[in-house]
């Protein structure tokens, strides 16, 4: 039976920064394919047939802006002192963090969904070691990407994936997109391009 999982797509321009970002692959490491750079806001497990529709029409309900966000260093989640998973941080958003909260709200009212005891960090998981890396390789690869930055990447909807693992190795399913609204008027600025001050910005309602 596949896993659930919701999450905000990001901008093929992020995607391009974050493959570019990726470390060498070390023995025992599994890159994070291209579709597998995304902000995941929640992972739901297994879901029964009869609650599938439930959780559809609850993320129907969830109402909020589109934003930007910033991408910002890196880091690791380790597990009896190993590290697990290499991941890109996302920098403290207002707006991110009441989506979740509005998210797992609806969800709790509809399936009784318990969200997870641990606070929410969101991050895009870059690289899984499956096995010790070699000595002061994880923390030169930090250390070196310490500066990295994707500013204003603009989230603007929601996507309800599922997933199964092949050989190891997880395929993902578009089960339902819910586009997040656009304000009356506001623009949106996509990132400083290399080497210059200016930003490429769409303004919307205009």
């Amino acid at each position: 039976m596949p896993s659930y999982f919701l999450v905000i797509p990001l901008t093929e321009e992020a995607k391009d920064r974050l493959v570019a970002v990726q470390p060498c692959d070390l023995p025992g490491m599994r890159l994070a394919g291209r579709q597998e750079l995304h902000l995941t806001l929640y992972s739901l497990g297994e879901l029964a047939p009869q609650y599938d529709e439930a959780v559809r029409k609850a993320l129907a309900t969830v109402k909020a802006n589109a934003f930007t966000a910033t991408i910002s260093g890196v880091g690791k989640f380790q597990l009896k002192g190993e590290p697990q998973v290499l991941w890109a941080g996302v920098e403290s958003n207002s707006s991110l963090f009441a989506l979740h909260r509005s998210i797992g709200a609806a969800l709790a009212d509809a399936v009784g969904f318990q969200p997870e005891e641990h606070p929410y960090t969101p991050h895009i998981t870059l690289a899984h070691l499956n096995s010790p890396a070699p000595p002061d390789a994880v923390e030169r690869y930090l250390e070196d990407n310490m500066d990295f930055l994707i500013p204003s990447v603009l989230l603007k909807t929601l996507v309800l994936y599922s997933s199964v693992a092949v050989d190891g190795i997880p395929q993902y399913r578009k089960e339902a997109a819910f586009p997040l609204l656009e304000p009356a008027s506001s623009q949106w600025c996509m990132g400083t391009k290399e080497g210059s001050s200016e930003r490429d910005c769409v303004r919307f309602g205009s």
